[in-house]
C-alpha cells in the first residue's frame, strides 16, 4: 500500500480515542478487522496496511498506538517486529493474532514484549477487549495460548549466566564496546565476542540492546 493509501485511513485531526493500526498481509482480513475495530466509539483506526514497515510513519504520529498484527512471515521474528515498533515509538503496544498456538511462537511473542497474544480464530469481541486492555497498559494472553505455555515455559526464571557472563552483561549495560570490555577484563576481544554470544543465546534475544532490556526486566542487573 502506498503512502497515499495509508493516508486514506488516517484522520490526524480527529481525537476519537485509542489509535489503532491494523497490519495484516491479506487485504480481505485486514479490511474486516479495520471495519470491526473502527466501529468502536473509543477506537480510531489510523492505518490499515500489509506490513509494519508501511505503518511506521503513522505510528510515529500517534503516541500510544496499539498495533494489531498477524504472525510475522518466515523471514522475520517477533523480536525484529517489536524492535521496529520500539525504534519508532516507545509508547506503541502490540496485539498479535497467531495462526497456531505452538509453544515456540507463543513464547517468542511474549518474550519479544508483545502485550496481547491471541489466536487468529478468536471472536472479534475478544480482540476488541484485548485492544482496550493493552492500550490501558495491561497484557492479554489467549486461553489456548496460555494452555500451551502451562508447565513448559517460565518467563521470569533467570537464565544460568556464569559469573564472567554477568560481568560482560554489566559492561554491556554501561555501553562499553567489545574492545573496552576486553581491556577491563584483561581478555581478548574474541573472548569477549564469545561471552556476548553466550549471553544473547541464554537470554534468547537478537542483540546487545535487547539483552540489556531483558536482563533489567529479569533483575539480572542491579
Amino acid at each position: 500500500m502506498t503512502a497515499a493509501a495509508i493516508d486514506d485511513v488516517c484522520h490526524p485531526g480527529d481525537p476519537r480515542g485509542i489509535p489503532v493500526v491494523v497490519v495484516q498481509q491479506h487485504r480481505v482480513l485486514r479490511e474486516a478487522v479495520q471495519l470491526r475495530l473502527d466501529a468502536e466509539p473509543d477506537f480510531q483506526v489510523v492505518a490499515c496496511v500489509a506490513t509494519v514497515h508501511e505503518a511506521i510513519a503513522t505510528i510515529a504520529r500517534y503516541p500510544g498506538t496499539v498495533v494489531v498484527l498477524d504472525e510475522p512471515p518466515a523471514n522475520e521474528s517477533c523480536h525484529s517486529v517489536m524492535g521496529e515498533l520500539r525504534a519508532t515509538s516507545d509508547s506503541a503496544r502490540a496485539v498479535m493474532l497467531l495462526n497456531s498456538t505452538d509453544v515456540s511462537i507463543v513464547s517468542a511473542a511474549v518474550n519479544a514484549g508483545i502485550a496481547g497474544v491471541l489466536c487468529s480464530d478468536t471472536p472479534t469481541s475478544s480482540l476488541v477487549h484485548a485492544v482496550r486492555t493493552v492500550a490501558g497498559g495491561a497484557c492479554v494472553l489467549d486461553e489456548d495460548a496460555l494452555r500451551q505455555l502451562a508447565g513448559t515455559w517460565q518467563p521470569l526464571v533467570q537464565p544460568m549466566l556464569s559469573s564472567r557472563e554477568r560481568e560482560v552483561l554489566g559492561l554491556l549495560a554501561s555501553g562499553s564496546s567489545n574492545a573496552e570490555i576486553a581491556n577491563q577484563l584483561y581478555v581478548s576481544t574474541e573472548t569477549v565476542k564469545t561471552h556476548v554470544a553466550h549471553v544473547l543465546r541464554k537470554l534468547d534475544v537478537p542483540n546487545r540492546g535487547s539483552a540489556v532490556e531483558k536482563a533489567t526486566r529479569l533483575g539480572l542487573l542491579v
